[in-house]
């Protein structure tokens, strides 16, 4: 890697270029090097830390089972693209296996490799620029001084900037920056085969660049576009023929079913059999919305993270986007209209400008950002119609883009003396604004609370966001906060049963215990078999002392989970109140059986079967 790093600045400046990767690297861990002891938050649990599959390595052999793996998690109860996410992305899912064997579920250790793998990625795409540059048969004139100023601004904007929080910082996005880890190397790999002269060596480099490109195909599904993207670097940038670059990407065309392939077998076995498209497209287990409303919405969000990358104001965990149902109307017409101008103005450019490098690499910055977006913004519907992390990939070719059209304009500028410095500080100061703006986004970031109550004043008709934000407040006992949120969430989302039951645990807690009854008397019409209801139902019956209601309530858990502990101990609880130590007694051995009791409750289940003693000594 360091030779292959290093070499890219073989015909320029080595003192810049080590300047360039140290600014990066130092600039990153400055950034981001606070955020490690940052907790885990919302989908890193259903991910990662309650997910026995990560933890299991038998989970990367399927378990020796494909169907039965495929509808495991879903099965055991959990989220069903669990077990998606591990079929189709098992090399991220084998660094973060990597990372609980070294140190368990500590936070720190994820975190820090996220980080690296961030400054990895902003190097590689230094490298990338800078090898692009020097070795483009559309060079010219173009200095080496001049070629690695443009590939460390591309890459000091891409680190620094904000949008790229929730790749970087968000330990379960490590799918996007890894998979744009192994985008680029494969890039790398397939520039430096093409400048070789030695076939030998060639070949052992486009090898490379092949393996690099199916083991990023497992990591995150944005691979698929790496072929078509390798093509038109070749061919537009690079100076090589159409059926040049057609032969030397063929191996890596060849390689593109793997990804269709394994999707199409992975909802079949998740769909009972059933092999149509509609069932495949469905993989992702979207909102509810079809492919074509999604794809239509998706042209005004692909505007969006182009206006976030450019003007990155608003940033939100969880966006509340409006979906978009006709293409005749201006919120889908107007975008549509905007996305063919800039295309096509791009195409225009080119043809005018191409004996330029920069100039090409302006342009083909361009269509890197849109193809990268099309896997996520297509016709498979998301759960999501926006996420930041969708433009960690993309934003990198806006950035490249912008250095090759800064340096351009410098160049123009240049002339004039009082002008020169203008580009160059016009870019400095944002690149210093963008900093700070991630320093301070960062803080949002710190807590499940900062994050929830961030996302609610942003979406605040969104249900998601209140019903996070009172779990999060809940968890850290702000009782009184966590029913106002929660109440909130019930309001915009009134047929949400575990909404309910959420805020029957929380007026339990705040020792309100009728209109915990009003709440979960809802949430079982919506919900009847779950078992959490139930449980706190009869909690707050036995906290009120209607004895027969709360057993009734906590038979009901029970006998839909025989296993749930704390559903035995406020049974046996209720029963000793009402002095029916027998089965008081039963219900403690029972508890604790699942699980040794604690000191407290050994002694009462002493004491009750004293009690229980004295009465059959009674009875004779």
């Amino acid at each position: 890697m360091k030779t292959l790093l290093l070499d890219t600045a073989h015909a320029g400046s080595r003192r810049l270029h080590a300047l360039g990767l140290f600014l990066v690297g130092a600039f990153g861990l400055l950034l981001y090097g606070h955020t490690l002891p940052f907790p885990f938050v919302f989908d890193d649990y259903i991910y990662l830390v309650d997910n026995p599959l990560m933890k299991d390595i038998r989970s990367f052999m399927w378990n020796g089972d494909f169907t039965q793996f495929a509808n495991l998690s879903k099965n055991i109860g959990l989220d069903p693209d669990v077990s998606t996410n591990m079929i189709l992305r098992p090399v991220t899912y084998f660094t973060f296996y990597l990372n609980y064997l070294v140190d368990g579920l500590n936070p720190r250790g994820f975190r820090a490799v996220n980080i690296l793998i961030h400054c990895a990625n902003a190097i590689l795409l230094l490298a990338v620029v800078s090898r692009v540059l020097h070795s483009s048969k559309k060079r010219g004139a173009l200095s080496d001084f001049s070629a690695d100023i443009i590939a460390i601004s591309a890459a000091l904007l891409f680190l620094v900037h904000p949008l790229q929080i929730e790749s970087v910082t968000y330990i379960v996005q490590r799918f996007t920056s890894l998979g744009t880890l192994f985008y680029l190397l494969t890039i790398l790999t397939f520039l430096r085969a093409n400048i070789t002269d030695d076939w030998q060596a060639s070949g052992r480099w486009r090898t490379l660049s092949v393996v690099c490109l199916i083991v990023g195909m497992f990591t995150k599904e944005f691979l698929f576009t790496a072929p078509f993207l390798l093509f038109f670097l070749d061919w537009l940038v690079m100076g090589a023929t159409p059926a040049t670059a057609g032969r030397r990407t063929l191996p890596f065309f060849i390689c593109l079913p793997l990804l269709p392939i394994l999707i199409f077998f992975t909802a079949t076995a998740q769909n009972a059999g059933d092999a149509s498209l509609a069932a495949t497209l469905n993989i992702t287990k979207g909102e509810g919305y079809s492919s074509y409303f999604y794809a239509l919405t998706q042209v005004s969000v692909v505007l969006t993270y182009l206006r976030l990358i450019l003007l990155p104001t608003g940033l939100n965990l969880d966006w509340d986007y409006p979906l978009a149902t006709s293409p005749w109307h201006a919120s889908t017409s107007v975008p549509a209209l905007l996305i063919a101008t800039l295309l096509g103005g791009a195409i225009w450019w080119y043809r005018h400008h191409s004996h330029d490098v920069r100039h090409a690499l302006l342009c083909l910055g361009i269509g890197w950002f849109f193809l990268t977006i099309s896997i996520d913004s297509s016709i498979v519907p998301l759960p999501d119609l926006l996420c930041e992390h969708r433009s960690y990939l993309p934003s990198m070719g806006i950035f490249f883009a912008l250095a090759a059209g800064a340096h351009l304009l410098h160049e123009r500028l240049e002339r004039l003396c009082r002008l020169r410095l203008l580009v160059p500080a016009l870019l400095a100061t944002w690149m210093l604004v963008l900093a700070t703006a991630t320093n301070a986004r960062q803080h949002v970031w710190s807590s499940e609370i900062n994050i929830w109550k961030d996302a609610a004043s942003k979406s605040p008709q969104k249900n998601r966001p209140w019903f996070n934000l009172g779990v999060a407040l809940f968890e850290k006992d702000r009782l009184p906060e966590a029913s106002l949120a929660i109440r909130k969430a019930i309001a915009l989302k009134p047929n949400m049963g575990v909404g309910y039951r959420n805020l029957g645990c929380v007026e339990n807690g705040l020792g309100r215990h009728r209109e915990a009854l009003e709440a979960l008397r809802i949430g079982v019409q919506l919900m009847p078999r779950d078992v959490e209801q139930h449980f706190e139902m009869g909690k707050a019956y036995a906290c009120l002392g209607e004895m027969p209601a709360a057993e009734a309530a906590l038979k009901i858990a029970i006998g839909l989970r025989p296993d749930h502990r704390p559903a035995h101990l406020a049974l046996g609880s209720v029963y000793y109140k009402i002095k029916r130590f027998d089965l008081a007694l039963e219900e403690f051995r029972m508890a604790d059986s699942l699980k040794t009791l604690d000191s407290a409750q050994r002694g009462l289940a002493e004491h009750i079967a004293q009690l229980v003693a004295q009465q059959h000594a009674a009875s004779y």
